[in-house]
Formats: C-alpha cells, structure tokens, sequence
C-alpha cells in the first residue's frame, strides 16, 4: 500500500487540517505498518500555474514535444506519477474562502493531463485513475451544513468533480466545523469529534 499525504495550509504549528491529516496517516501506519508514505505539502513545493507552453505541451502527443515543452511539463510528470503510483490518498484541506487553497489549485491543474489522467473518448471523458481512495479532512470557519449557508460551498462540489473526472469516485469527506468564529469549547468539540471519526474510519480499512 502506497499513501501519497498531501497537506495544504499556509499555516504550520497552528494548522488544524495538519494536524488531523497527520492523525489520519499516523492511525494508517499503526494499522499497516508496511505501507509507504509520500509527503508533499503544497504550501511549501507549490506547483507553477500552467503557461502557454504547458497547455500546448500537454496536448501535443508526446513523440512530437519539443524540448521546450518536455522541460515545460517535467514537474507535472512527476506530481502525474506519485498520484498514479498510490492507492490512497489523504488530503488535509482548509477551506480558503468558500473553496480550495489556491496552492491545491494549482496543484489541481498539474496533475488534471490528457492521457495521464483522463482520457478521450466519444462519449466524453474518461477517468484513468481508478481504483483509489481519497480522504479529505476539511477544516471550515463555521458549519455549512444549515440551509442558509450550504450554498457557499464551493469546496466539496469542486473536489468531488474534479477527482470524479479523473476517476476517483470513492471519496471520504470529514468535515470539520467550526475551527473559527466560534467559541473556544465549539472548536474544541469539533475536533475531538473529528479524531474519533478518523479512527473509525481507518479502522474499516
């Protein structure tokens, strides 16, 4: 089992999706001590926004790239692989103004690659990462589950799109509400729920 942990908060010692994204993997290793784990922080190695020549790069079949587009597109292979080369993934993700961090983004638009990830077929695209799971443990400043707020999520609609385009339809979402704007003892509760719910969920695995 290979687990690619993806973290994306600017913050470090005060991160809460840190920390319970690194509870979620801990718990893992304990459960499969065998299993190999990928850490990458996009906060710290944030991938470049694609260019021109990326785009052109990406869609130009690979036997007729030129250097300039190879060299473009190296470090997206790279990202391309450590998520081709995993079964699990589990992501620690803030909510950044009703959605993603921007550094997730761009690591979003990395890594979504003609005939890397998806493919195309007559009936429109087709995944190519199959058979992963995802685990996103999603820290948000107040509770979007109430009717009059629900609608500004724009975070788990994104993700659940974008992972399901490139193949991963079996999602796990543990959000986690409210980690601001709250009182201290709310916070506190959310959390501690938050870790009893990711215990039981790696002990299913």
């Amino acid at each position: 089992m290979k687990v690619l942990h993806i973290d994306c908060s600017v913050r470090d010692e005060r991160s809460v999706s840190k920390e319970l994204s690194g509870l979620f993997v801990t718990k893992l290793k304990e459960k499969y001590p065998a299993a190999e784990i990928d850490y990458l922080d996009v906060s710290k190695e944030t991938p470049s926004h694609p260019t021109a020549l990326f785009i052109r790069g990406n869609y130009t079949p690979e036997a007729e790239r030129t250097n300039e587009m190879i060299n473009e597109l190296a470090a997206s292979e790279l990202l391309v692989d450590r998520m081709i080369s995993s079964d699990i993934y589990v992501i620690g993700m803030p909510m950044y103004n009703f959605s993603v961090p921007s550094n997730f983004k761009a690591f979003i638009d990395n890594i979504v690659r003609i005939n890397r990830t998806f493919k195309l077929t007559e009936t429109g695209g087709q995944g190519l990462l199959i058979n992963k799971r995802v685990y996103i443990i999603n820290t948000r400043g107040v509770d979007f589950t109430h009717e009059s707020t629900k609608h500004m999520d724009q975070l788990q609609p994104y993700l659940t799109a974008i992972f399901g385009f490139m193949g991963m339809t079996d999602l796990s979402f543990i959000n986690v509400s409210p980690v601001q704007f709250a009182a201290a003892e709310d916070r506190a509760s959310a959390i501690e729920k938050a870790k009893i719910r990711i215990q039981d969920t790696v002990a299913t695995l």
